[in-house]
Parts: structure tokens; C-alpha cells; sequence
């Protein structure tokens, strides 16, 4: 088994718990322009797909102009960025990756208008050695591409890496780019992960350190 030198990480409901920081923005965002208002679980489909903002309104409202609602959902949470927190255990893993010389990337397809600063309020921005944005790539996940230009970045081979994420999307990428994968059972798309079958599923980010250091 090949040494993994780098993990990769997905934001939303991997790293952060993020559920009210989005939810809050739809419905706001949704009200604000007079439109109907979806339910907790209409949207949490929408987000455990990894689509992004908008193929996501798209599909709750086709015709409307799509400029308009992101820029309202992405204005209420740039506001709001305190409804973003880390998950238990997340400051001591990475950390501990840190500690034993594991390279990290975030990679999300959230907008750099708060990705970072979600990061860097919830304290955990400055373990991450590359952090890659919607904006920052023309293909989001399920694509590969935002993988591999963060290994690029961080100098690895995908064959020495781990991409972690809660949705279809991450795990396909990472399957795409060649990296072993991990699922999160904790995040969006909760026990659901397990049929897109990535190498390993976990229960508490914490968790992954053993298989990082086992494949090590």
C-alpha cells in the first residue's frame, strides 16, 4: 500500500456543519423574492447532491433569474457566517494531521466569498495547505479537476492522497482523480454515501486517522 502524503477535504458537512448556514440562506433567500419556500428536507436532498448554488435553485425555480437568488443567498450568508461550526473532533484531527506531516487541501464548491472565512472563523483555515473554491475551477465535483489541481498544488500523486466528503460528488471525484476515498457518514447525505462505495466509511472525522496512518 502506497504511503498517503495528502488528505483532501469537502467543507460542507464534512468539516463544517453547515446545515442551518445553508438552510437559513434558501429559505431567506426564497422569501425574499416571493417565491415558494421548500422544506428542511426538500433542500437537504438538494444539498447531499454536491450541486452547485445555481443547479441548485434551478431546480427548485427553472425560470427565475439565477444572478438574483444567488447573489441573495450568497449576501444573507456572508452575514450570517456564525451559523457555519466545525464538527466535534475536527480542530484535534486536523491537527494531528498537521502534527505528522499529512499535507491538507478544503476543497468546496461554495463560493470564496465565504468558504475561506467559514474556515477561518470556525479556527481550523490555517491547518489547510491548499484551499480550492467554486471559483477557482470550470468543472465543480463530480469532476475531478478540483482534486487534481489541488494535488498539483501540494505536489502529490493522487495514488498517495484520500479525498473525504458526505456526498456523491465528492466520492465520485475522488474515484475520477485516482485517490482512495472516504465517506462521512455524519454529513448530508448521511448513511446514503455507502452507495457510491468509497473505500471506507466513517462515523466521526476523528475516525479517519487510523486509516490514514494504517495506509501510511
Amino acid at each position: 500500500m502506497k504511503k498517503i502524503e495528502a488528505v483532501l477535504f469537502d467543507i460542507d458537512g464534512t468539516l463544517l456543519d453547515t446545515r442551518e448556514f445553508i438552510y437559513q440562506a434558501y429559505r431567506h433567500t426564497l422569501q425574499s423574492h416571493g417565491l415558494s419556500v421548500r422544506s428542511f428536507d426538500e433542500i437537504a436532498v438538494i444539498m447531499s447532491t454536491g450541486k452547485s448554488l445555481e443547479e441548485s435553485y434551478r431546480y427548485f425555480t427553472p425560470t427565475y433569474d439565477m444572478g438574483k437568488l444567488c447573489e441573495t443567498h450568497r449576501t444573507f450568508q456572508a452575514e450570517h457566517l456564525y451559523l457555519s461550526v466545525p464538527f466535534p473532533n475536527t480542530h484535534k484531527t486536523l491537527k494531528e494531521l498537521k502534527d505528522a506531516g499529512v499535507k491538507t487541501a478544503a476543497i468546496t464548491t461554495r463560493s470564496k466569498r465565504t468558504s475561506i472565512k467559514t474556515l477561518a472563523t470556525s479556527g481550523i483555515a490555517d491547518y489547510f495547505d491548499v484551499i480550492l473554491s467554486g471559483e477557482d475551477v470550470e468543472r465543480p465535483k463530480p469532476h475531478p479537476e478540483a482534486l487534481l489541481k489541488a494535488l498539483k498544488q501540494l505536489e502529490i500523486q493522487p495514488e498517495k492522497a484520500v479525498m473525504v466528503g458526505d456526498t456523491e460528488a465528492d466520492i465520485l471525484a475522488g474515484k475520477s482523480a485516482g485517490t482512495k476515498t472516504i465517506g462521512v457518514s455524519y454529513g448530508f447525505h448521511g448513511f446514503k454515501i455507502a452507495e457510491v462505495n468509497p473505500d471506507f466509511i466513517i462515523d466521526d472525522i476523528a475516525d479517519l486517522l487510523s486509516i490514514v496512518f494504517s495506509l501510511t
